[in-house]
């Protein structure tokens, strides 16, 4: 929200404490689902090719002509669009973050918060969620349209770095890709390394998209989706890279540990595990760190899961079987840290099979 704030009113509000900060969060609230709504209606586009009246952007919107005016109103109030007395016009924060894949991203969180963290009280009460976020996404294609391109979002900004500092073993030809249905991080390792082929392996409703972008992208041949569910039995072996990007925060302690140790699993002895996750990390500013703390609570609310530190992704590797891991955190995300694990050579047996947790399993229906 970027509301501006006279000296004197950010003295009251933010630093003496002598006004309601509490205020600041209900009109923040209130303007993200402003916001989230404008994109909807297509307000902020149609104001990136030039300003409008409110009577001309209602008719191109076919929007009402007397509440459409009352929305322009909050959006100026909290800055995100300016009135001159006769047309509306993005400013800047609108024109860079709300015409592009962040509108997507403030759209599915201000829903996720709306639809989900009504019962949140009742989950800290009861220590058990009392939604699932897979379940309520798959009650609507639009939110899981949205939840994958947010994936594919994250994957566009983050790919290029990751493959760039993941060195994998000599002569890899087998990439095994959990929870990665959108398939962003199996299509880069794949364009840097001509020689491998990925199995990309999620719940049923995830891979069409992801599917259809790799076959876009002209590698259907090296790049293969199977269904699954990693919170069931996952028995992969042999492979020589296994990825293990943004899915170990979705699941409780217990199961996300044995996750881990199902990836250990799947590789050879001498093969590589790549963790990616989000994690509180030192150097992370002030509005990442508010974010990952937000984004810990809503994962344990709705899955049972939560964010965990990099020392404890490290100490898992080493008990399942690998080599000391190194730690990257990456340039283009200070939210987010890169795990380089190498099996050992003298592996970890083979009981690592692992039962109960949520990505894929080939053969599970759900």
């Amino acid at each position: 929200m970027p509301l501006d704030l006279s000296p004197d009113e950010a003295h009251a509000y933010l630093r003496a404490g002598d006004a309601p900060t509490p205020m600041l969060d209900l009109i923040g609230l209130m303007a993200a689902r402003a916001a989230a709504v404008g994109t909807e209606l297509g307000v902020f586009d149609a104001l990136g090719a030039g300003p409008r009246g409110a009577a001309e952007l209602a008719a191109e919107l076919a929007a009402d002509p007397v509440g459409l005016p009352a929305l322009l109103d909050v959006l100026v109030a909290v800055g995100y669009l300016s009135h001159d007395g006769h047309s509306y016009a993005n400013r800047p924060a609108a024109d860079r973050w709300l015409r592009g894949d962040f509108a997507n991203v403030l759209t599915l969180w201000v829903s996720i918060v709306g639809d989900l963290w009504g019962d949140l009280a009742t989950t800290l009460r009861g220590g058990t969620p009392h939604v699932d976020f897979y379940t309520w996404l798959a009650k609507e294609p639009d939110r899981l349209e949205r939840f994958q391109r947010l994936q594919r979002g994250l994957a566009g900004q983050l790919a290029a770095e990751v493959v760039e500092r993941a060195p994998l073993p000599p002569n890899a030809t087998r990439l095994l890709d959990l929870g990665g249905g959108h398939g962003g991080y199996s299509v880069a390792f794949c364009r840097r390394h001509p020689g491998l082929a990925a199995t990309v392996l999620d719940l049923p409703a995830a891979l069409p998209v992801g599917a259809s972008s790799v076959a876009a992208q002209g590698l259907a041949e090296r790049i293969t989706f199977r269904a699954g569910d990693l919170a069931h039995r996952v028995d992969e072996r042999d492979h020589d890279v296994v990825l293990l990007f943004n899915v170990v925060h979705g699941f409780a302690e217990e199961r996300a540990r044995a996750l881990v140790c199902a990836a250990v699993a799947a590789v050879r002895p001498g093969g590589t595990v790549l963790v990616l996750e989000t994690a509180p990390l030192p150097n992370a500013s002030t509005v990442d760190d508010a974010f990952t703390r937000c984004f810990s609570l809503n994962l344990w609310h709705t899955q049972g899961g939560r964010v965990y530190p990099p020392a404890t992704l490290a100490r898992w590797l080493v008990e399942a079987g690998c080599e000391p891991p190194e730690t990257v955190a990456l340039q283009r995300s200070p939210s987010h840290v890169l795990l380089t694990a190498h099996r050992a050579a003298a592996g970890i047996g083979g009981g690592a099979a692992v039962e109960g947790g949520r990505t894929l399993m080939e053969g599970s229906a759900s």
